[in-house]
């Protein structure tokens, strides 16, 4: 690791907590702006699109901060 750099444990912990809080806030605008455009009025498709929206976002969240972390470690 870099000097400066995180120590390793918390750097998981960073891996471990950002994906769902990002996650969380792009559910939380997503379901804002829903509610705008539909007049405060979601509909169930909606909610439900919304929904695997989340779990995709947190996939990927998750996928990239533990890529970053490895790829970090090996160079």
């Amino acid at each position: 690791m870099r000097p400066g750099a995180l120590p390793i444990s918390q750097i998981i912990l960073l891996d471990l907590i950002a994906p769902p809080i990002a996650a969380l806030l792009w559910q939380i605008m997503s379901r804002g702006w829903a509610g705008v455009i539909q007049l405060g009025n979601v509909s169930q498709e909606t909610k439900r699109r919304q929904n695997l929206g989340f779990w995709i976002v947190l996939v990927l969240g998750y996928v990239v901060m533990f890529g970053i972390t490895i790829y970090a470690c090996l160079t």
